[in-house]
C-alpha cells in the first residue's frame, strides 16, 4: 500500500474509530487488491464483507456500532441499546450493534443485528457525536422488544424522572407514532407509562382548555368546537376540534394506555367514517399537549397548510 494512500486511509480510520469501508478505501484509491493484501500481511483484519479496521486500533463497542453502519450503507440508523448508548445510557443487555434499516435494505451480518421499520421519519433521528441515530424517545419505544418490563421501568424513570432528558409525553406521542402491529411487547412499555402518568381519565374540560390555548399561540384560525363526526351513523358522535375548511379534525386523547386500546377499533371507525367523506383526522395525546406541544402544533400546522392547499 503506497505511503500516501495509507496516510489518508489512517486518518479517515482515525475518525472512525479505526474502521473504514470498501467503498471510503476505493475513493482514496486503496482498491480490493491491496486491501486483500493488506489483510493477508495483518496490517487490517477484516470486520464486516465491506468493512475493515486497522489491526492497531482497539475494537470498542463504538467501532462495533460504526462497522455496522458502514456495513449496511447510508441509509442505516443506529437504534435499540445502541441508540441508548450513543446517548449515554448505560448497557442493558449484553452489548450487540443494533441498526434500523428501510425495507429492502442489506441483511444483517455476523456481529450486529437489522431491525426493518416504515415508520422511522425525520422526527425520530439526528446525530450523536457524528453517528445517525434515533432519538431517545424512540431508542426506548424500541428498546422494550429486547428488554424486560422491569429494565424497561427502570430506563423509563431514569430518563424522566433522575436525569430529567425525556418527558412522559414524548415518549407517548414516540408511541403512538409507532404503535403498530408486530411490534413485540409494546404493551410492556403501555404499562409503565400508564403507571406513571397521573390520574386515569383527564377531565374534558382540562383537555379542551389546554388544545385552545396551544392552537390561540399558533398561526392556526380559530376551530370549531363540538363538531359531528362527518357521515357518522352509530349515534351521535362529535370530534374535539374541526377545520371545516380544510376537512380537518382534531381528536385529542386524555385516556390511559389501557382504555386507548380497548377504544381504538371504534376511534378507527371514525376516523375511517371522516375519510371518506374527505376528511383527515389528526389524533395526538393529552401528555403530548402537556409534554411536546410545539411538535403537537408543528403537525397541526402542517397539515392545515397542506389540507387548504389540496382542497383549494
Amino acid at each position: 500500500m503506497e505511503s500516501t494512500h495509507l496516510r489518508a486511509l489512517t486518518a479517515l480510520a482515525a475518525q472512525q474509530h479505526g474502521v473504514f469501508s470498501a467503498h471510503q478505501a476505493d475513493a482514496i484509491g486503496v482498491d480490493s487488491g491491496r486491501r486483500h493484501r493488506a489483510v493477508a500481511s495483518g496490517l487490517l483484519v477484516r470486520v464486516h464483507p465491506h468493512v475493515d479496521r486497522f489491526t492497531v486500533a482497539e475494537f470498542t463497542w463504538r467501532a462495533a456500532v460504526r462497522a455496522a453502519l458502514l456495513q449496511s450503507g447510508p441509509t442505516a440508523t443506529a437504534s435499540h441499546e445502541s441508540a441508548l448508548w450513543l446517548h449515554g445510557v448505560g448497557r442493558l443487555v449484553s452489548f450487540e450493534p443494533a441498526i434500523t434499516l428501510p425495507p429492502g435494505g442489506r441483511a444483517a451480518q455476523v456481529g450486529y443485528r437489522v431491525h426493518r421499520y416504515c415508520d422511522l421519519t425525520d422526527e425520530h433521528r439526528e446525530v450523536v457525536d457524528g453517528e445517525p441515530t434515533t432519538t431517545l424517545a424512540r431508542a426506548v419505544v424500541d428498546v422494550t422488544s429486547v428488554v424486560s418490563l422491569g429494565r424497561l421501568a427502570w430506563v423509563v424513570d431514569q430518563l424522566t424522572m433522575v436525569e430529567r432528558r425525556l418527558r412522559l409525553g414524548e415518549i407517548s406521542r414516540c408511541l403512538r407514532q409507532g404503535n403498530r402491529r408486530g411490534r413485540r411487547r409494546i404493551r410492556n412499555l403501555q404499562v409503565v407509562l400508564d403507571e406513571r402518568l397521573p390520574g386515569a381519565f383527564v377531565p374534558r374540560s382540562r383537555l379542551e382548555r389546554r388544545v385552545d390555548d396551544l392552537i390561540r399561540a399558533s398561526s392556526l384560525p380559530r376551530p370549531v368546537a363540538e363538531y359531528p363526526v362527518p357521515g357518522w351513523s352509530r349515534g351521535a358522535g362529535f370530534v374535539d376540534r374541526a377545520w371545516p375548511e380544510a376537512r380537518l379534525i382534531l381528536e385529542v386523547d386524555g385516556r390511559p394506555w389501557h382504555a386507548r386500546e380497548s377504544a381504538m377499533a371504534k376511534d378507527r371507525a371514525r376516523d375511517r367514517s371522516a375519510a371518506a367523506h374527505g376528511w383527515q383526522t389528526l389524533r395526538v395525546l393529552d401528555e403530548e399537549v402537556a409534554d411536546a406541544p410545539g411538535a403537537v402544533i408543528v403537525d397541526l400546522e402542517r397539515t392545515y397548510r397542506s389540507r387548504i392547499a389540496l382542497l383549494g
